[in-house]
């Protein structure tokens, strides 16, 4: 009986994060995104930021005609296969589950306020477009 009432309690505390994230997100899981823009390093040696994101045309035709500002993501869960370390002050297209500050993973340690307050991109994939962020 004792083993029900716990797992019946798990059972509900990942419900109750579930419910939190989505009211959080406005009700929506945080959808794939493939984001371009430069690596620059945090605040801490493992805290990397995307300058200047913007998605590409393909992502958002409506705003293709440039209209789009860019913006900095805080990259979060970045995957250990990924070395954003040799990618620094380089141009890359991060693929990943875009949100708002305050959801989705937590910032990696070390994160000041500043950059937790950015939007996130948990990173899936890193792909190199140029080995310098002025190259467009």
């Amino acid at each position: 009986m004792r083993t029900k009432w716990i797992a019946a309690i798990a059972a509900a505390v990942v419900v109750g994060s579930v419910a939190v994230v989505l009211v959080q997100s406005g009700g929506q899981t945080p959808a794939e995104r493939t984001l371009t823009g430069c690596v620059r390093i945090g605040s801490g040696p493992a805290v990397f930021v995307l300058r200047g994101a913007s998605a590409a045309a393909a992502e958002a035709p409506d705003q293709a005609s440039g209209q789009q500002l860019p913006e900095d993501y805080l990259l979060v869960s970045i995957p250990p296969a990924v070395s954003l370390e040799t990618l620094v002050n380089h141009r890359v297209a991060v693929t990943g589950a875009a949100s708002d500050p305050g959801v989705g993973p937590a910032p990696p340690t070390g994160a000041n306020a500043a950059e937790k307050a950015m939007r996130r991109i948990a990173v899936k994939s890193v792909k190199e477009i140029a080995q310098n962020c002025a190259a467009r």
